[in-house]
């Protein structure tokens, strides 16, 4: 647990000291900032057969099966999770098929512990319908559940149901603290380190991902070439980035908003690059030599547009076309017009 989310991670350990354990937690913060972490080492210390509330022992059947993803009394639920109902979801909706397995898991109590813990992955996308049934199962929870929602933005949260939980916020991650993890956990060369807590932005759970698998940091680089290549080129280019990205956006949504995140990730890399004392970097080509700092700004502002809009059942194709027609003038441009 890293040093700023220790404050979250203490108060669950207390309430469990105290006997105050609520039936609903609801994590909070920015995507890959350890909301998943936090909620897997909260489900140690109330499952682990130790009883040392102090830290779970790791050892254990259930601290083995929770490491391993295969607890029986732990069921993590996203958009993605097969339920009977639902043939394939081809929307990034919780739906009510979803909660009403919840419901059925949660009444027939836990296998090997005390609790049956549920774990609700980018719980805003619970649609009306699972969200009014989810409030249903709050009226009369199970005693021996308990369920821990991971959400990236309050708002999208009924009103109602953020009234019934204990709100817990997660928090990103110092780059010295990510350093400080890397060097505990990982062996890896200066040069990898460095490419990660850079791509990482604060986000524990994606320096884990890169140090654990450092050959995806390539992946990183092909998208920026990507991005690189598509804020430097022409209207019509841009036009034929629009053509591709709508057809990809059909066989594969969620390829298309990963990338469109990574971008707005690169963008404040750049940021940050051009602020720190640090003036190392990390890319050969770099936006700030192309754009103004305040047309970065306006690019960030128009790929968190496009990702609303996509949300919202848009036609892609237009709103490709409309990112690519609004993104800025390049610095020269500007000069020479």
């Amino acid at each position: 647990m890293t040093s700023k989310n220790e404050k979250a991670y203490n108060l669950l350990k207390n309430s469990i000291k105290k006997n105050s354990i609520s039936h609903f937690y609801i994590f909070h913060g920015p995507n890959n900032v350890g909301k998943k972490k936090l909620a897997y080492s909260f489900s140690k210390l109330l499952l682990c057969e130790n009883q040392d509330i102090e830290k779970p022992c790791s050892e254990c059947d259930s601290c083995s099966k929770i490491d391993e993803k295969k607890h029986f009394d732990i069921v993590f639920i996203d958009s993605n999770s097969k339920i009977e109902g639902i043939d394939e979801n081809k929307s990034d909706q919780i739906r009510l098929p979803h909660v009403q397995e919840i419901n059925r898991l949660s009444n027939l109590g836990p296998f090997m512990g005390n609790y049956k813990i549920f774990i609700l992955d980018s719980a805003e996308n619970l649609n009306n319908e699972a969200s009014n049934a989810f409030l249903k199962l709050l009226e009369e929870p199970p005693k021996s559940s308990v369920f821990l929602f991971l959400v990236n933005d309050l708002s999208s949260i009924y009103p109602t149901i953020l009234s019934r939980a204990q709100k817990i916020n997660v928090l990103e991650t110092s780059k010295e603290d990510i350093k400080s993890y890397i060097y505990e956990k990982y062996d890896l060369e200066e040069s990898i380190i460095h490419k990660v807590i850079n791509f990482s932005l604060g986000k524990i759970e994606i320096a884990e991902k890169l140090s654990s698998d450092p050959s995806l940091i390539e992946d990183y680089y092909e998208s920026y070439d990507r991005f690189f290549d598509f804020c430097n080129s022409d209207i019509s280019t841009r036009m034929e980035f629009s053509q591709k990205f709508s057809s990809r956006y059909r066989t594969d949504r969620n390829a298309i908003h990963k990338e469109l995140n990574l971008w707005i990730d690169f963008c404040n890399i750049t940021f940050n690059a051009i602020y720190s004392k640090d003036k190392s970097v990390i890319f050969e080509k770099n936006l700030s030599d192309i754009f103004q700092t305040s047309q970065i700004n306006i690019i960030v502002l128009e790929l968190i547009r496009t990702l609303s809009n996509l949300k919202s059942n848009a036609n892609p194709r237009l709103v490709f076309d409309v990112m690519s027609l609004k993104l800025p003038l390049k610095r020269e441009e500007i000069i020479n017009g």
